[in-house]
C-alpha cells in the first residue's frame, strides 16, 4: 500500500526576495496585491508513520502543518518521473535517521497570489 503524506514547510523566499518578486510581477500584472511562497513536502510512504516517526520527519525537514494559502494557488514541483538531487539526498538522510517507511520525499513550492 502506498500513501502520500503532504507537509507544509518554511517560506521559500526571504522577505526581501518576496518583495522584489512582487514588485517585478506588478509591472506585468498591476492588480497583483499579495504573493507568498512556501515549501511543500510530498512523502511517499510504504506504511503510515507512528507519532514518533512523524515528529522525527517533521524535525529533519523543518515541516509541519501547511500554512493556508490566501488567494489562488500555484504548485510548482519537479516533473513526474523525475527524481531531483534534493530528493535523493533527503531520502538518504531520512533513512539514516531510521525512517525506513519513507520511500521517497520530494519538495515543491506553493505560490499564493491575490488580486485587488
Amino acid at each position: 500500500m502506498t500513501s502520500i503524506l503532504v507537509l507544509g514547510g518554511d517560506p521559500a523566499l526571504t522577505p526581501f526576495r518576496r518583495e522584489r518578486r512582487l514588485t517585478e510581477l506588478r509591472e506585468l500584472v498591476p492588480e497583483l496585491s499579495e504573493l507568498s511562497a512556501t515549501h511543500r513536502y510530498f512523502v511517499d510512504l510504504s506504511r503510515p508513520l507512528d507519532a514518533g516517526e512523524r515528529e522525527r520527519l517533521e524535525a529533519v525537514v523543518g515541516a509541519g502543518t501547511a500554512p493556508e494559502i490566501r488567494g489562488r494557488l500555484l504548485l510548482v514541483v519537479p516533473r513526474l518521473g523525475t527524481i531531483s538531487p534534493w530528493s535523493s539526498k533527503a531520502t538518504d538522510i531520512l533513512h539514516v535517521c531510521g525512517l525506513e517507511a519513507v520511500r521517497r520525499i520530494e519538495r515543491g513550492v506553493a505560490w499564493g497570489r491575490r488580486f485587488v
